[in-house]
């Protein structure tokens, strides 16, 4: 099969041959038809987690992805040759297993869905991290009626369905986004209000606009100081969430705030929740580009270029 993977420590990802994966007894196997970029497998690629997370190789890249099952091992009966499915691989060390490859085996530690078919590849490869990100960053910060959420990063993959899911807990969602086609495309979704975050200062123009303090923010970008500038604006007693693992989770409850670092954990159970709601239609998922697997180095320079929404890697 080809698959785009790490060889060795000193070099990043390419695009090789490898042998086609086993099916062992639990396991079912699936042919890949699509698979998301997100910040994990950029940096993945290029080499940047050798230090911090063990590595066994080859790896191939790749966390979130669609398909069609196209093999069932010995005593696996919750699915079947034929079906089409997406979920996700997780990230627990030594990273081996990936989704950037024509073929895909895992057992039970797969998160793995029915694909609904409403649904197409390429939307539900988009859909497992960020959007078990999204309802566990809105659940952090208990968004509802009467709140006003701040999200920080509104036009990306996980901002994007923090969005929607926030406004249609009943927030009033203020998202920052570039005037122009950001800015209509966050409204689009859902929020009362923007903020251009390319000003010279952005948390003082919040700050001037929301005099009594956010309620709650989500925070999918800053990291340091101006994590803590943001977190400044936050009204006593308000929530704060964080994917950037920014949070000073004891120093920020010493002045009334609840705090969270978000991690998200796709499951089966949310996977199909989520589906659900992008086949009603409640639920929008962006795909802002696709680009075939070989091409992912293109895929990955777009991503750090910022991106509405999400990008696909398709896999023949």
């Amino acid at each position: 099969m080809k698959a785009f993977a790490l060889t060795s420590p000193d070099r990043p990802a390419t695009l090789i041959d490898l042998p086609d994966p086993q099916v062992p007894a639990g396991a079912v196997r699936i042919r890949v038809r699509a698979a998301s970029v997100n910040g994990f497998d950029v940096f993945q690629a290029n080499g940047y987690l050798f230090a911090v997370m063990e590595h066994q190789f080859p790896t191939v890249i790749g966390r979130d992805f669609a398909g069609i099952v196209d093999a069932v091992g010995e005593g696996r009966a919750d699915f079947a040759v034929g079906d089409a499915v997406f979920g996700f691989v997780s990230s627990t060390p030594p990273l081996h297993d990936g989704t950037y490859a024509e073929l895909l085996s895992g057992g039970p530690e797969l998160a793995l869905a029915r694909k609904p078919a409403g649904l197409s590849f390429e939307v539900a490869a988009a859909l497992p991290l960020v959007g078990a990100t999204a309802l566990a960053a809105v659940d952090a910060v208990a968004a509802g009626p009467g709140t006003k959420v701040l999200i920080v990063g509104a036009t990306g993959g996980v901002g994007s369905l923090a969005l929607q899911l926030a406004a249609q807990r009943g927030a009033s969602v203020i998202a920052t986004a570039k005037p122009g086609e950001d800015d209509d495309f966050v409204r689009a979704l859902g929020a009362f209000d923007t903020v251009d975050y390319t000003a010279n200062d952005v948390v003082e123009a919040i700050r001037a606009r929301f005099p009594a303090g956010i309620d709650a923010i989500i925070d999918l970008v800053s990291r340091g100081d101006a994590f803590a500038a943001m977190a400044g604006l936050v009204r006593e007693g308000g929530r704060i969430a964080t994917t950037m693992s920014a949070a000073d989770v004891k120093g920020l409850a010493a002045r009334g705030i609840r705090a969270t670092n978000v991690m998200g954990s796709p499951t089966p159970e949310n996977l199909a929740s989520l589906a659900a709601h992008v086949v009603a239609g409640t639920l929008r998922v962006e795909v802002q580009r696709t680009f075939p697997l070989a091409d992912a180095q293109a895929a990955f320079a777009a991503f750090l270029a910022g991106t509405r929404g999400k990008l696909v890697l398709t896999v023949s």
